[in-house]
This record gives structure tokens, sequence and C-alpha cells, in this order.
């Protein structure tokens, strides 16, 4: 897949990774010469450095042939306008971060569905944390019947064990692994700690499901 990215900040870098290492064609646009610098050097990505409100500048990022623009910059306005760029372009998804969610009225009217609200997410994170104690549920980081579901790993029978043999249902798709603040790509490899906080890429109907799993 062809994806547009823009804002190379923590919450970009995160989802670059995540992005390479599910081998999509990825293009990063951020203002900031020294965070060009830093993607260039460390992500197999283009990246290109200017306004990502100016459509050339989209334009040399290939928008027209974009499958996905991701608008993740730390500027709702900025996203904003990416996402009407694309949506000019007639690129089929657009996501778009907003931390104020009197523009969300504003995405529905032009057709702009996908919303990533990283305040919302951190209220209904913590709303869960009170609910369950051992496993959490945290919804929509993407849009739609799309959640991302938290667990943490306590039960015996998961410590010690590879991602890859997790009894999974089949749409659920771990993509990161918080471990001691540090945070790493899910691999089907990689090898489960207790404490480890696993999120989970999964649809809505799925959640009962995966609580069940991590519940201890």
């Amino acid at each position: 897949m062809r994806i547009i990215l823009t804002g190379g900040g923590e919450l970009g870098r995160l989802v670059i990774e995540s992005l390479v290492e599910m081998g999509h064609d990825v293009t990063v646009i951020d203002h900031r010469e020294d965070v060009c610098s830093y993607l260039a050097d460390q992500y197999d990505v283009m990246v290109l450095c200017g306004d990502v409100t100016r459509p050339d500048v989209l334009e040399r990022g290939g928008i027209e042939k974009a499958d996905l623009v991701i608008a993740l910059t730390e500027d709702d306005r900025q996203n904003l306008i990416t996402a009407l760029v694309a949506k000019e372009y007639g690129v089929e998804r657009v996501m778009v971060k907003l931390d104020d969610p009197g523009f969300n009225i504003v995405c529905h009217k032009l057709g702009i569905e996908e919303i990533i609200s990283p305040r919302v997410a951190t209220a209904r994170l913590i709303a869960s944390m009170v609910r369950r104690h051992h496993a959490l549920e945290m919804s929509t980081l993407v849009g739609g019947t799309i959640r991302v579901f938290t667990a943490i790993i306590r039960k015996p029978e998961h410590i010690g064990r590879h991602i890859a043999e997790l009894e999974l249902p089949d749409d659920a798709l771990p993509v990161v692994v918080e471990r001691r603040g540090e945070f790493f790509i899910a691999k089907p490899e990689m090898k489960l700690l207790e404490g480890d906080h696993l999120d989970i890429i999964c649809e809505e109907n799925t959640l009962d499901i995966l609580s069940n799993i991590f519940s201890k």
C-alpha cells in the first residue's frame, strides 16, 4: 500500500515503524529539517521536508497515487487541511489526528470518518483501567469499528511465550509491545514477559473475546 504520513513526532514514528514492518511503501512529510534528517537516517522510507498543507509538496510526495494519507502533526488545522487536500486529490482513505473534538463535525460533513483522537483514547483507557484491572480495552485510535485492545501480560500461560503462539481470533493483529517504558514492534518471534503491555488491533466485536483471553 502506498501511504503518505505527515508529522514525524513521537506518534508518527511509532506508526512509521509499524507500517514499514508490514511492508508498506511509506512517504513521510515534515516541515522540520532536523526531524526529516533523523527520519531519513532511521527508517527505510522516503522523507520530504516541507509544508504539509501545500498541494505542491503533497504532489511531490505522490499524493496522486496514494492509497492512504495519515495526518499526524501536532496542529489540528494543518491535519485538517492535509486531509482536505487528500480528499480533493481522490485519495481513497484519509486518517486525521485531531486533539480538538470541535473539528470532528467538520470532518464528518466532509466525509472524513477515520479520526484519531489521542485525548478521547486516553480517557477511554483510564475508564477501562477502572473497569478492568488485568485486561484493558482502549478504543478508537482508528475509526469505524476498528479498535485497539491493550492487554497486560499476567497469566502464567502467556508469560514466556512467543507472540505467534498466542491463540488469538483471526481479526486480531498484535502491533506494539510496551515494556518498561520502551516500545517494540510486536514481531511473531518476540517472547512476552510478565507486565508487558500488548496492543492488538481488532474489530469491535472481538473485544470481549480478547478480554476473556487475557483477564486473570
